[in-house]
């Protein structure tokens, strides 16, 4: 397992390579239908485990470790080649979304990390290129996985009721939590040093509410110093929603209760336990939706956008053309431009605002007037609308995920075994 796991974390983080020596031949260990792995490519993954598996178990020069390589980088050739047939690409967005996560990860900037990418450059002959190509091999791989595997996955209504159940009889999960929050911002620009003396300030608060110190009276206290800018928020939390925005063993039992400080994408966080409530229910309104999308880009503004949705929206009025056929040929959304804009049961989380008063009073089959939303411009189509208990929703999803993740990892197997059964593959010893 921990072979795999080193192997995985090289797909994702390989930084750095030194070349094997120019008069050294870089012989062929593998043949996978039209492409070759090199033993140079094999050198890669060994070195890269070499430098940052200090404990790692195996030995190096075992030809076990190099197998397990071996059959690795033949899997990717044959994931890769999906790709190629499904003709996945990756977008410069892709790629820098992904780089900016792995700064985000060393608490360091964008910029910062792309220095030291040019850094590694000149110490160990590594190329920006290679690095870029690295994480689109990574994506390409991702994206065909998730693609095959949800196609080949089935889970039935019983199959989730019965995991749902066993969750349902934790009764700790469907406690609502009353927090309060310090927040002390941390930019993606601060320095290293910066964001550790951020993290000392919010240690040294903790501390001192832990030993008694009145939250209140601190945060204005602290407000007080320009250095560091505080915010102040009082919210509601699900028991479970805390451990997944947080931290997955965090332990919520008393009021008054200290938590963190977390960090997280923008800065630290600590937290404060004001009430706790045994509430199960949490009754909201669901849409079922089709909807039409116009969205602002590089060569549409806002104002574009919205003008355009404005006279698609008053052409369907006058009978010009249907709802339908505006969605299959001006949606920008072209993930449900081919099944009608169908966009299934959403609520006003959906646009983190409060849809609500656009939706209850829509008939069925009506549509809506032009709505904004952080997505672009959208006339919706009301199909229909219910009142559906949250918590009991979240649940059955979290019933779902629990089924996919373990049936993908099976079927994610048998399609390997596929892939390497229709496969011209050759080891070369």
């Amino acid at each position: 397992m921990k072979v795999c796991i080193f192997i995985i974390f090289y797909i994702f983080t390989g930084i750095s390579y030194v070349l094997a020596k120019d008069n050294q031949i870089d012989n062929i260990v593998a043949i996978v239908n039209d492409q070759i792995i090199l033993s140079s490519d094999v050198d890669k993954v060994l070195l890269f485990l070499q430098k940052a598996g200090k404990n790692f178990k195996i030995p190096l020069h075992s030809n076990f470790l190099k197998e397990k390589v071996i059959q690795k980088l033949i899997v990717d050739s044959l994931i890769l080649q999906e790709a190629h047939r499904m003709n996945i690409t990756i977008n410069e967005q892709q790629i820098n979304t992904v780089i900016k996560n792995i700064a985000l990860k060393k608490n360091i900037s964008f910029d910062q990390l792309k220095n030291d990418i040019l850094l590694h450059d000149l110490k160990s002959r590594f190329h920006h290129d290679n690095y870029i190509n690295n994480i689109k091999k990574l994506l390409k791989i991702k994206m065909t996985s998730d693609y095959e595997l949800h196609n080949r996955i089935h889970i039935s209504e019983q199959e989730v009721n019965l995991v749902l159940n066993k969750l349902l009889k934790n009764k700790k999960q469907s406690q609502k939590i009353s927090l309060s929050y310090i927040f002390l911002p941390s930019l993606k620009k601060d320095s290293e040093i910066v964001i550790s003396k951020r993290k000392r300030i919010a240690e040294n608060m903790v501390k001192k509410l832990q030993q008694g110190y009145d939250f209140e009276k601190l945060f204005l206290e602290c407000k007080k110093n320009k250095s560091v800018f505080l915010e102040k928020k009082i919210f509601w939390m699900r028991y479970s929603d805390i451990q997944k925005n947080f931290s997955d063993v965090v332990n919520v039992f008393k009021k008054g209760q200290i938590l963190g400080p977390f960090l997280k994408n923008k800065g630290f966080y600590i937290l404060k336990v004001n009430d706790i409530v045994n509430n199960e229910e949490e009754i909201i309104n669901e849409f079922y939706v089709q909807h039409c999308l116009i969205k602002p880009s590089l060569i549409l503004t806002d104002e574009e956008s919205k003008k355009n949705i404005f006279n698609i929206y008053k052409n369907i009025k006058k009978g010009m053309y249907s709802f339908d056929n505006a969605v299959k040929k001006l949606s920008h959304d072209f993930h449900t431009s081919n099944k009608h804009g169908d966009l299934g049961w959403i609520s006003k989380e959906f646009f983190s605002s409060n849809i609500d008063k656009e939706f209850l009073f829509l008939n069925r089959n009506q549509i809506s007037k032009p709505i904004r939303s952080p997505f672009g411009w959208h006339i919706f189509k009301l199909l229909d609308k219910r009142q559906t208990d949250k918590f009991y929703n979240f649940q059955k999803q979290k019933a779902y995920n629990i089924l996919l993740n373990q049936k993908m990892i099976l079927e994610k197997q048998n399609w390997i075994n596929d892939l390497k059964n229709n496969a011209y593959i050759k080891i070369i010893r």
